[in-house]
């Protein structure tokens, strides 16, 4: 909407001619829309019973609504351009004269304040892109100081927090609404947790490398995916030190850093010894031929994330960066279907990662949205296989102490609170670690942003405890 707009703005701009530029504006939206709509024709055609028949009246209602918006789009960019061509043309046209004449040094004023209103657009625009899109606050705070020790002692849990059960003898029994209850101040004689990684505490800032590795999908947009890694502070100067590393799928890295200024947290967080200094990786899917990948080996062939994660990333940073190689180092983190990514990911993979990181997850495949089930393709077994409730009971039992939960959502939220609740509820049963985090916010960038730091130090304070550090 906003290039369509901005096309017959400009259209207008060049040549007074409102209606063709609104049209213009209509064009340049559907050129970037065009290719998601037959996208997403061609998976309504092709879907089954389990996903809902092909509906030929809703399908011409959503084009009529997509080019009645693109007119009016075009039409309210191309009337603002009419408004301020004038005046446009005016300035040009002291400009062109040098400002000579009896109203020369008056009318100057034009031109300038012409590029001032440039300059504040180019500014304000993007910085209200970024406001709608993350957080209405995403500008007003930069990095920010870490929390507190998430953990002082064995016994010790910050308010806010849940420590369940990981005995399956204590767990508790059904209940009908489950909750994520919130848990008591922490103890003031508490033993403080060692942080063996302070002894090598690095100070400065971090570095982002990008880079493309082969899709691991046919159809897509892209036959290369993205892959973004942060190393701490420190890396280049300390060639013999090896790092943990966190991954995170399926959100860009762009998406993090600008909803939660991801690289400043990470750089005061290790700056101050609230976490070691680690590597940190997110795997972007978003030129996937699924609108939701779910992370998933799909049912078609089409897509194979699941195994591009454990089989192809983690080996490929293994080799090109300076990583602790064993599961205990390894942690996968994720916001909603990242947050479901996470535990399916971890559970598939125990032999990869230690721990996982969950804020406003799901924990049933395909139950996120319509988009969530075109993965499974309808198919019983599949969804099964690729639901954390269901297969968090399937691991061995040897192998489930050695994976490590950290669940964040809002208690008070629909839909992922009770998945939280729930899917604690099951950890528990089944005898896995974990630790719950009943955020004050509900799902989106806000709340990952207020607790991005504890949960990350959550998994430091394991990663200690199992002897990942020496």
């Amino acid at each position: 909407m906003l290039v369509g707009s901005l096309a017959a703005g400009v259209a207008t701009l060049a040549a007074d001619w409102i209606a063709v530029s609104a049209l213009a504006g209509l064009a340049a939206a559907a050129a970037l829309y065009g290719p998601v709509f037959l996208r997403e024709t061609s998976a309504a055609l092709g879907a089954d019973a389990t996903q809902g028949s092909f509906d030929p009246g809703g399908w011409v209602l959503t084009l009529v609504s997509l080019i009645t918006g693109g007119i009016l789009v075009g039409w309210a960019g191309a009337t603002l351009g009419g408004a301020i061509r004038p005046s446009l043309v005016a300035a040009w046209a002291v400009v062109r004269q040098g400002g000579r004449g009896p109203r020369g040094r008056l009318e100057i004023r034009r031109p300038i304040a012409v590029v001032l209103v440039v300059c504040l657009l180019a500014v304000t625009m993007p910085a209200l892109g970024a406001m709608l899109n993350f957080a209405p606050d995403s500008l007003m705070r930069h990095g920010g100081a870490p929390l507190p020790a998430l953990v002082q002692g064995n016994n010790d849990t910050p308010p806010g927090l849940s420590l369940l059960p990981t005995a399956p003898g204590d767990a508790p029994g059904p209940s009908p609404t489950p909750s994520l209850s919130p848990s008591p101040s922490p103890s003031p004689d508490a033993t403080p947790v060692a942080r063996p990684w302070l002894a090598w505490r690095p100070t400065g800032a971090g570095t982002v490398l990008v880079d493309n590795l082969p899709a691991p999908w046919v159809g897509g947009v892209s036959t290369t995916d993205d892959v973004s890694v942060y190393l701490p502070p420190g890396y280049d100067r300390s060639p013999g030190r090896r790092y943990p590393v966190l991954y995170e799928a399926p959100t860009p890295y762009y998406f993090w850093d600008g909803a939660t200024d991801a690289k400043t947290v990470l750089d005061a967080l290790i700056d101050s010894g609230a976490i070691p200094a680690s590597i940190v990786v997110f795997i972007d899917s978003g030129s996937s031929p699924y609108p939701d990948t779910e992370c998933v080996d799909s049912f078609d062939g089409r897509e194979w994330l699941d195994r591009y994660v454990a089989e192809t990333v983690v080996p490929w940073v293994d080799r090109h960066f300076r990583t602790i190689a064993q599961p205990a180092a390894r942690a996968i983190f994720g916001m909603s279907q990242g947050g479901y990514c996470a535990a399916i990911l971890a559970l598939h993979h125990a032999d990869v990662f230690g721990a996982e990181i969950s804020f406003s997850g799901y924990y049933q495949a395909g139950i996120g949205s319509v988009n969530s089930l075109l993965p499974f393709g309808g198919d019983a077994a599949l969804l099964a296989a690729d639901s954390p409730m269901v297969v968090a009971g399937r691991l061995p039992v040897a192998q489930r102490a050695g994976l490590y939960f950290v669940l964040v959502a809002d208690p008070s939220q629909s839909f992922y609170g009770p998945q939280a609740a729930t899917f604690a509820r099951t950890l528990a049963t089944d005898g896995y670690p974990q630790l719950t985090l009943a955020a004050a916010v509900p799902h989106g960038w806000t709340q990952v942003r207020q607790e991005f730091p504890a949960a990350l130090e959550a998994v430091a304070t394991r990663q200690a405890a199992v002897g990942v550090f020496g």
